[in-house]
């Protein structure tokens, strides 16, 4: 007997912030300015008044989030002209982050002084007046500084009173869908197979599903390192699990260790609500390959009518390039030079070899499928892509970041048997790719995005999302064991996808794969997303990294 276990997904809370520094509290904003209101107990007043500024500037940026193009903000050249003392009065690390991400462009939410006021909305200025008033401020001011990262700014608030100022600042993010390392609607697939985590699955990070899990233990529990957002249990025979037995079903190693979620929780989180917007918004990211060549230097990313093979080979000896699109008997071969946006694009085959610079945003757009295929079963990339599928996207080879490759693994992975990843080397290829790496990749499919190649120890670097369809091997059901499938980074899915079988009674891997899936602790910090990374509009995250006087 077998039974099919499969592999979820994740959308995400994202907050950019340099790597190994601690912040110090995170605050989701849900409402408008009057009820966005911050609670925080810190030694001085002012400091109280610098984090309620910073939270109605956060709020302004909700209102100007449109999702996946980051936020509608008219920012001019310049700064404002206390910059140069907050930088002064920040420590080593934030002026080196402030130096790296922020722009010389900022936009005025608001300042108000006894002498004059202005504020870009009313509501945002008659708040303020009051607020001076009220607290006896001499001075209180808001700024957005333009970051250099696409879905982010910078937030800054200063409150003063008697000459003395206090500042607090935040990065403010569109909402990224990449909140989980797992995440799906339906625990079923399409067709009401039920499927399982069973033994040595490991999931490490957050999990929501909107259904009940199912869990077969005999021979070994799966593991869960987070909390996990759920309907709740059921238990191999369909029974829902009593929330007081849990630990019998599953090692839950979070805190919390489980939350049960309500219908409220699943309607907000409405699947064909975030495709049509991110469908929408992405087509403006992209052009046809003879509107770049007319138009080289606007920043964009390409879109192919057609199926497309792409593979990725940077540092390797025998081909050497970022990023190779087939299409038929074409090649389109991009470089980034030195690094993004600058670019160079040749194109090959049918037809003259052309060959000149662009600006390129890394995403790559096909109203047909992709599959991912290279000259070996490794495709190592170097750069930050979103590859998008208006079907199914397709991987046959082992996708790793070079940098981590050339850190953490061999060249095993050049060939059908790659190496497991254990427990104890998931710390290392974490704190690798949270201090070292640079490069991130979003596999982003309409339908399904599928493993096509049932490589050895199977490993993929990436966030996935199967807006309709799921994550899925193919002829996970046949053949032998393919030991483990290893994704670091998050996935999201509609319904459940199957990437083994197991025997109920043993929880032994029979076909496919067994899973463990990490999450990049990079997408908490927002750090190195590519354009086009699906994101919700109208909503917003953000972190408050500090307060300096």
């Amino acid at each position: 007997m077998q039974t099919r276990n499969g592999f979820m997904t994740a959308l995400v809370l994202i907050f950019l912030v340099v790597a190994s520094i601690m912040l110090l509290t995170l605050y989701q904003l849900v409402g408008n300015y009057r009820t966005n209101a911050i609670r925080m107990q810190v030694s001085s007043q002012l400091g109280i008044d610098a984090l309620n500024l910073l939270n109605i500037g956060a709020g302004f940026m909700r209102s100007r989030s449109t999702g996946v193009l980051g936020f509608n903000i008219p920012y001019q050249t310049g700064l404002p002209s206390w910059y140069t003392d907050f930088k002064s009065k920040l420590s080593e690390e934030w002026k080196d982050f402030f130096e790296v991400y922020a722009d010389n462009k900022s936009f005025l939410i608001a300042e108000i002084t006894p002498g004059g006021s202005s504020a870009t909305e009313s509501q945002i200025h008659d708040e303020l007046v009051e607020y001076l008033s009220n607290r006896k401020l001499s001075n209180v001011s808001i700024y957005a500084i333009k970051s250099k990262n696409p879905f982010s700014a910078l937030v800054i608030a200063k409150a003063e009173r008697e000459g003395k100022g206090v500042y607090a600042y935040a990065i403010v993010t569109s909402k990224l869908l990449n909140q989980y390392v797992y995440f799906t609607n339906s625990e079923k697939r399409s067709d009401g197979t039920t499927i399982y985590f069973h033994a040595n699955d490991l999931i490490d990070g957050p999990i929501r599903s909107h259904d009940y899990i199912n869990i077969n233990n005999a021979g070994g529990k799966p593991t869960f390192t987070s909390p996990i957002e759920i309907l709740g249990i059921k238990d191999m025979n369909g029974n829902i699990v009593n929330p007081a037995d849990y630990s019998n079903f599953a090692n839950l190693l979070g805190n919390p260790t489980y939350r049960l979620l309500t219908e409220a929780d699943v309607a907000a989180l409405d699947f064909n609500a975030i495709k049509n917007e991110y469908k929408n918004s992405i087509a403006s990211l992209v052009r046809s390959y003879d509107e770049i060549r007319s138009q080289p230097l606007v920043l964009s990313g390409i879109k192919f009518n057609s199926d497309i093979t792409i593979s990725f080979a940077h540092g390797q000896s025998v081909s050497n390039y970022d990023i190779k699109i087939s299409q038929g008997n074409t090649d389109y071969i991009i470089s980034w030079n030195p690094s993004s946006p600058d670019a160079r694009i040749r194109k090959q085959g049918g037809g003259p070899a052309e060959e000149f610079n662009i600006k390129f945003n890394g995403v790559v757009y096909a109203t047909g499928d992709i599959t991912i295929d290279g000259p070996t079963e490794l495709s190592t990339y170097k750069g930050n892509y979103t590859l998008f599928s208006e079907n199914d996207i397709i991987i046959k080879d082992r996708l790793i970041p070079y940098d981590t490759f050339a850190s953490q693994f061999t060249n095993n992975e050049h060939g059908n048997n790659g190496d497991s990843v254990s427990e104890t080397k998931l710390p290392s290829i974490k704190d690798f790719v949270n201090t070292q790496e640079t490069s991130s990749l979003n596999l982003v499919a309409i339908n399904n995005v599928r493993v096509g190649k049932k490589l050895t120890n199977m490993k993929i670097f990436a966030s996935l999302f199967a807006f309709d369809g799921s994550f899925t091997v193919d002829g996970y059901n046949t053949g032998s064991s393919s030991e483990q499938l290893f994704v670091f980074g998050s996935i999201m899915q509609n319904y459940r996808g199957p990437v083994g079988t197991f025997d109920p009674r043993t929880g032994r891997t029979i076909t496919g794969y067994y899973k463990i899936y990490a999450y990049n602790p990079r997408i908490m910090t927002g750090a190195y997303q590519p354009y086009g990374t699906p994101a919700r509009s109208q909503t917003v995250s953000v972190k408050v990294v500090g307060i300096v006087k």
